[in-house]
């Protein structure tokens, strides 16, 4: 009879959770335009934008810091605006015993937004690096900690392989809205980690102090993002072209392409902010960079390495290459091309167009490299940056 009974236990699906816990239940975790997106307000009565955003950058400044093995950084922080940007990657670790290590390590972005009395508190792009023997794995949250793939058909039961994503996800979101709320001083009044419909719009936590502003101002919003000055560009563009990579991006919305760049930097020339990149006349964006006056230069975070790598390795010319990166694409209010994974968009307008001679190369080693081939130098007025 025990043996019998011993049987039935083993044919017990070991793939679910026996009960789920009320945080991380049905709605537990919400999408906000197709995008798992956390968000918290906290409010800080008496305090002023100046105080919150001072107490918030100190406490992210201090989190987000950059090691051998993360790459979490402050993005960028607006004081007048009050609105900083953060990159974060941590290890969620499922299992560590001494023969056994299971673990993922979790891209995501978390913005702050700090205005007279309140902060509002968002963590989105959500990626996750994960490693099961030699699978190199990159999964996005939408399609790992939902609704539809952390549970069973009922809805009742976590499914143990997404499910262990969901719980430390939710965790690990919980742990850092409670310590930016001890930062500042203040209880959180409301999250978005509820049961009830997790569709929402962006205009529910979009910031809405910095859309006036941008609208006020008579400068090109972009939805999603956040319009900054040049001279506030954030991020040291030496490491952000030589190990992240950017995208060049040119065309419109009949006919663009992309493709992936290490060359380049900015400047100021002719008393005009600009930036200045670098195309192979024989690439398929050339031809497009040669026909249209605007591009755009596009930054991504390292989750986004694998299409990257896909943009550098394919041409447009032979096939979809916007499909197969796995890209959204945008377009800029005046009518630019360029994608919405992006952290951070340049604009720019063709200032200066000059290709490169042999004998502009000074460096023999360097000529003797590429004195065959070629590259075309592009300068181009920046004309608005966008920040997420």
């Amino acid at each position: 009879m025990k043996s019998s009974l011993f049987l039935l236990l083993l044919l017990i699906p070991a793939t679910l959770f026996a009960q789920v816990d009320q945080k991380y239940a049905v709605g537990a975790v919400p999408i906000v335009d197709g995008k798992v997106t956390f968000s918290r307000e906290l409010t800080a009565p008496g305090l002023s934008q100046e105080q919150i955003f001072n107490k918030a950058l100190q406490w992210a400044t201090e989190y987000f810091v950059p090691t051998k093995d993360s790459q979490s950084r402050v993005l960028f922080s607006d004081p007048d605006a009050g609105q900083i940007a953060c990159l974060g990657q941590e290890y969620l670790t499922f299992t560590d015993k001494a023969l056994s290590l299971d673990r993922a390590l979790m891209n995501y972005q978390m913005f702050l937004e700090c205005l007279p009395g309140k902060c509002n508190l968002k963590v989105t792009a959500i990626r996750y690096k994960y490693n099961t023997g030699n699978q190199n794995e990159l999964i996005p949250a939408e399609e790992q900690i939902t609704d539809e793939f952390a549970f069973t058909k009922k809805k009742d039961k976590l499914i143990k392989a997404t499910g262990k994503f969901r719980t430390h996800t939710i965790d690990l979101v919980n742990r850092l809205f409670s310590e930016t709320e001890k930062a500042i001083g203040v209880p959180a009044i409301q999250t978005v980690q509820s049961a009830a419909p997790t569709q929402v719009t962006t205009s529910s936590i979009a910031p809405q102090a910095a859309v006036t502003a941008i609208a006020a101002s008579g400068t090109s919003a972009l939805s999603g993002y956040k319009q900054i000055a040049p001279d506030k560009i954030p991020g040291n563009i030496y490491k952000m072209l030589s190990e992240n990579w950017m995208l060049i991006t040119a065309g419109n919305d009949n006919q663009f392409n992309m493709m992936t760049a290490s060359w380049g930097g900015l400047g100021h020339v002719y008393n005009k902010p600009v930036a200045f990149c670098f195309i192979n006349p024989t690439r398929h964006t050339f031809r497009l960079m040669e026909n249209h006056d605007t591009y755009t230069l596009s930054f991504y975070t390292e989750t986004y390495r694998d299409a990257l790598q896909y943009c550098g390795s394919h041409s447009g010319q032979n096939e979809d290459k916007v499909k197969g990166s796995g890209l959204t694409p945008i377009t800029t209010p005046s009518g630019s091309k360029a994608f919405s994974e992006a952290w951070m968009i340049i604009e720019c307008r063709k200032l200066v167009a000059q290709p490169f001679t042999p004998e502009a190369i000074y460096n023999s080693a360097d000529k003797a490299k590429w004195g065959k081939d070629l590259h075309k130098m592009y300068i181009g007025e920046i004309l608005n940056v966008w920040v997420k």
